[in-house]
């Protein structure tokens, strides 16, 4: 069985390389609130590995693509969306 989540957390932003700015506009920026879904592929008590794109075969994940470390201080929910097959 595969489980699908939706992963609510927070990111660091800045470094846009777009030229000098004021002091007063670079002060301006926040962090970034983010939204991943796909298959938690690997947690621990650090951080969790989530990946959106994945080929199953037997109920199992055997490959996938475009997967993301987050660290878990930064995780504001988790939440389970679906199972595969449907209905687990």
């Amino acid at each position: 069985m595969v489980t699908i989540h939706r992963v609510v957390w927070r990111d660091a932003v800045g470094g846009s390389n777009t030229g000098w700015r004021p002091l007063s506009e670079l002060m301006e920026q926040d962090v970034a609130t983010v939204i991943s879904c796909g298959a938690i592929i690997h947690e621990d008590e650090e951080k969790i590995i989530i990946c959106p794109h994945i080929i199953v075969e037997d109920e199992k994940i055997i490959e996938g693509d475009a997967e993301i470390t987050i660290p878990k201080d930064w995780i504001i929910s988790n939440m389970k969306m679906a199972t595969f097959p449907p209905g687990d």
